[in-house]
């Protein structure tokens, strides 16, 4: 509650207080002027008293009046018996004797009708009616028997206040003429006389009085009001300021308590012969780690580590110190945190006194942070200076102002020299600095500028540098200095020459490779639009490398390929390209050839020099190619689509058997059915429009169902029936095969599964293996997998491999072989006698079957060579312990013949065409 508040009661007692004391005022005032006109009329009135009795004295000392007799003064019956009451005079006039009772009577009748003022002369015991007393004076001539004293009072007279007044009359000696007959003695108390005073008048006075004397009693109430009201005023101005004073000084307190509070400088006030903390603010607690009130009352010691603490003292040795220091002296000092870890503060200290007592003060900036990063600071200058890199900071104006010891020693120029304007480092740096246009500090960007350049050192060398330029900003984030790194960077370009090589060159012919060609063929494409003139592109592509490669080893293929380069660069002209895009596929780009004849008399050109037999470690081996060609601008208009176009009409020239194709875009045509094809292929496995069609083995001897052969079959609903020769190539090509290989694969364990449960005696199932699938590492991984996921039994399985897919790399084939059969899995060669196998190899190959193609089979009986060859690969295969199968029976004189021969098995349309699940069901018997 303010003062204000608190003296508004007052206030108002003291203006009621006022206001009545100056209504007692006017009540004391009218009180004493109605005394005083109450002692005016009783004055009036006892004058009038004395003046009729000194009247009525005068007349009876005289004897009474003679007046003459008329209506309003007839002879006085009351004087019969007086003598000489009536007298004539000489001039005949009447005349009457009026006693002094008689002639006051009609004075005092003259005066209430002149003047208002009544006499009245009564008596108990009058002798006139007219002296009849009233009750007020019967009252009054009671008493004076009992206290003849006089009588006053107010009384309404007529319904008009009169100041009444009556005293008692005595009997003297000249009464007794009168009333001596009503037995009055001298000295007797024979009546009163009363007189009555209008008081109006005096009212009238006194209200104009009281009046006047209200209006000046109202004046002092307004000038003491006002002089209250003033008072009020400046007290409550007063207290205002006071008020105010204490606010002002409350909010100084708290904001100086807030400021001590939450200062981010600790601050400790501690007593200064007892060294305990009397007062610390949060951010010391902070630093320390602690609660303020686990500071308060305790020693100094305890901000402390020992190293900081007089021991005989228990001071601070850093305060001690600000003794002898002047005021503001900073100090480095340590806090000790409740867990015992170190913190750097500067430290300002004092003794300041609060009245008589004194205390010690200290302020607390921690500055462990910026002790840190002063040494990082001077770890990053002295990194800086002894950095293997050039370094140099320079003004915005491009002055230099620092350079590190790399860059004298490198660049031979000192920071001096650099300063020189002429100096050739002094004008890069001006030069840079103004094509950055900061010369007006208005740089923006946090990227550095880096430019590559060469450069001289003082001494004349020429080598390589990366320039970087990075803006450093002062504390108000303007540009104020550049750094400029160099970094020399000769090996660097000498080796990114070497790398643009290889990048665009093949590393083992030395031939421009895939990149390098697009490159060209771009350019020359865009060169041959400004010119319509023609490039022409052909694509080679070497027959039957594979065969060579693995069967000479990959180093004869390596120096066969780099032959084949020479040859083709000695084929052509300079302004040509030759390229290759990888294993043993070449590219040749014609320019400034006019005609297609032109260029195909190029090629053929080319594709004689390459069938000249090319001598490898001293063999003479002859390589045949084939080659497709497409132009611009009739096959495309960019290089990947005459690229494209030349690959294509290369595989058709490979398809026909032609030595060079030329792209037709009927080609294009048969390709995009290939895609398409490719795409129904893609969704075949998902669409569940793959099928496993199963042929039976059966034995030649008893004709008993004794295995079947796995065969897939692709009906699309689109397309139709589609034959394996057809999608299984493309699978091969687009590297499918390997999903729908092991596809097959899963989907025989399932059926062979199943067979089993509904209790038929299972027989042996093979599977063909693609050279992709047979390839894969992980392939017997994979089977076994899917053995024990369907519980099958290894020797229901059997795998047929082609003798290309094992001699492509007959070691890596065998080993693939022998962990096949780890799992107790059957192996057979497929159309033997169709590839190039080695009797070397097949003797070490791990196989129980070997498989006559039924190329063979169509012609025995009827050719004496097949009858040979058929009867060789049985005989091969017995003496090897392997068993033979013959496939592609259709006639009993092929069965007589192979049963005659002791091959073992027959699989042919002779018994049984490739059947769907359901129906070879009926075909197995039920255990």
């Amino acid at each position: 509650m303010t003062h204000r508040t608190s003296t508004k009661g007052l206030w108002l007692t003291l203006f009621i207080l006022w206001t009545g004391l100056i209504f007692y005022f006017a009540w004391v005032e009218y009180r004493n002027q109605e005394q005083l006109i109450i002692s005016m009329a009783r004055s009036e009135t006892l004058g009038s008293f004395n003046k009729d009795l000194l009247y009525r004295r005068w007349a009876a000392k005289q004897g009474g009046v003679y007046v003459i007799v008329s209506d309003y003064t007839p002879p006085n019956p009351y004087l019969d018996h007086v003598p000489n009451r009536d007298v004539v005079t000489t001039d005949g006039k009447h005349l009457t004797l009026v006693n002094p009772a008689y002639m006051t009577r009609q004075v005092h009748e003259l005066g209430a009708a002149q003047y208002g003022s009544k006499g009245h002369i009564t008596s108990l015991n009058p002798l006139r009616p007219e002296n009849v007393p009233d009750d007020w004076e019967r009252a009054c001539l009671e008493q004076f028997e009992v206290r003849p004293n006089e009588i006053t009072s107010i009384q309404f007279i007529d319904e008009q206040e009169h100041l009444r007044m009556i005293r008692p009359v005595y009997t003297e000696a000249m009464c007794l003429k009168c009333h001596g007959a009503q037995g009055y003695e001298e000295g007797n108390i024979r009546g009163g006389i009363s007189v009555s005073i209008p008081l109006a008048p005096y009212r009238e006075a006194q209200l104009n009085l009281f009046s006047k004397d209200m209006s000046h009693l109202f004046l002092l109430w307004c000038i003491g009001s006002v002089v209250l009201l003033v008072l009020r005023f400046q007290v409550q101005d007063r207290l205002r300021r006071e008020d105010e004073v204490k606010q002002e000084l409350g909010r100084s307190e708290e904001k100086y308590r807030v400021l001590f509070e939450e200062s981010l400088i600790g601050i400790c006030v501690a007593d200064f012969e007892s060294a305990e903390i009397v007062e610390c603010n949060n951010y010391l607690a902070h630093l320390v780690e602690r609660h303020p009130d686990e500071l308060i009352g305790q020693p100094q010691r305890i901000l402390h580590p020992d190293s900081e603490i007089d021991k005989s003292t228990g001071v601070s040795i850093t305060f001690q110190k600000h003794h002898g220091e002047d005021f503001g002296t900073i100090l480095n000092s340590q806090l000790i945190t409740k867990n015992g870890k170190l913190r750097d503060v500067e430290v300002q200290g004092g003794v300041v006194s609060f009245g008589e007592k004194e205390y010690q003060y200290g302020l607390f900036l921690d500055v462990t942070e910026r002790n840190k990063y002063e040494q990082q600071s001077y770890r990053l200058l002295q990194a800086i200076d002894q950095s293997p890199i050039c370094i140099l900071m320079a003004t915005v104006d491009g002055t230099p102002v620092y350079v590190n010891q790399d860059f004298t020693r490198r660049k031979g120029f000192s920071l001096e020299e650099c300063k020189n304007r002429l100096n050739p480092i002094n004008i890069f740096i001006r030069e840079r600095v103004n094509a950055l246009g900061n010369n007006d500090n208005k740089y923006t960007s946090t990227d550095p500028w880096t430019e590559e350049r060469q450069a001289r050192t003082k001494d004349g060398k020429m080598y390589w540098e990366r320039i970087s330029i990075a803006p450093a900003y002062d504390l108000n984030q303007k540009c104020s200095h550049f750094v400029f790194i160099g970094e020399d960077i000769t090996e660097e370009k000498e080796n990114a020459l070497h790398f643009e090589y290889l990048a665009t060159h093949d590393n083992l012919t030395g031939l421009a490779n895939r990149l390098l060609l697009h490159d060209r063929l771009d350019q020359l494409v865009l060169k041959a639009k400004r010119s319509h003139s023609l490039v022409f592109v052909m694509l080679l592509d070497l027959d039957r490398f594979k065969v060579i490669n693995d069967s000479l080893g990959h180093d004869c293929g390596d120096r066969l390929l780099q032959l084949v380069a020479e040859r083709l660069l000695d084929a052509v002209r300079e302004s040509d390209t030759v390229a290759r895009l990888g294993g043993d596929e070449f590219v040749v780009v014609f320019q400034e050839t006019d005609s297609l004849a032109d260029a195909l008399h190029v090629a053929e050109l080319i594709l004689q020099k390459l069938s000249n037999p090319f001598n490898l470690d001293g063999r003479q081996l002859l390589v045949t190619a084939s080659a497709g060609i497409s132009y611009y601008p009739d096959h495309g208009i960019s290089s990947l689509e005459l690229l494209r176009h030349a690959d294509v009409a290369m595989y058709k020239a490979k398809e026909t058997q032609s030595d060079i194709c030329v792209f037709e875009p009927s080609m294009d045509q048969h390709l995009l059915q290939s895609m398409e094809l490719e795409a129904d292929l893609r969704q075949a496995i998902t669409r569940n429009e793959l099928q496993v069609y199963y042929q039976p083995k059966v034995d030649a001897s008893s004709e008993k169902v004794v295995g079947l052969e796995a065969l897939l079959r692709w009906f699309s609903p689109d397309r139709g029936m589609i034959s394996p020769g057809v999608f299984i190539p493309l699978a091969e090509q687009n590297g499918m095969i390997l999903d729908i290989g092991l596809w097959v694969i899963e989907e025989v364990c399932r059926q062979l599964r199943q067979w089993c449960d509904q209790g038929y005696s299972v027989v042996p199932v093979a599977v063909n293996l693609s050279a992709k699938q047979f390839q894969s590492l992980d392939l017997p991984e994979q089977v076994s997998t899917i053995f024990d996921r369907y519980q099958i039994d290894s020797s229901w399985f059997e795998f047929e491999l082609t003798e290309s897919m094992i001699m492509q790399n007959p070691v890596s084939a065998i080993r693939i072989m022998e962990d096949l059969k780890k799992l107790g899995i059957r192996l057979a060669v497929d159309d033997f006698g169709t590839g190039y196998s080695s009797l070397n190899y097949l003797r070490r190959l791990p196989l129980d079957y070997l498989k006559i193609d039924r190329s063979f089979i169509d012609d025995v009986t009827m050719d004496f060579s097949a009858d040979a060859v058929a009867t060789s690969i049985i005989g091969i295969a017995k003496s090897l312990g392997m068993q033979t199968i013959a496939e592609g029976v259709e006639t009993s004189a092929q069965l007589m013949f192979l049963r005659d021969n002791q091959c073992d098995f027959i699989q042919g349309f002779y018994f049984y065409k490739p059947m769907p699940a359901a129906d070879i069901s009926k075909q197995l018997i039920r255990c």
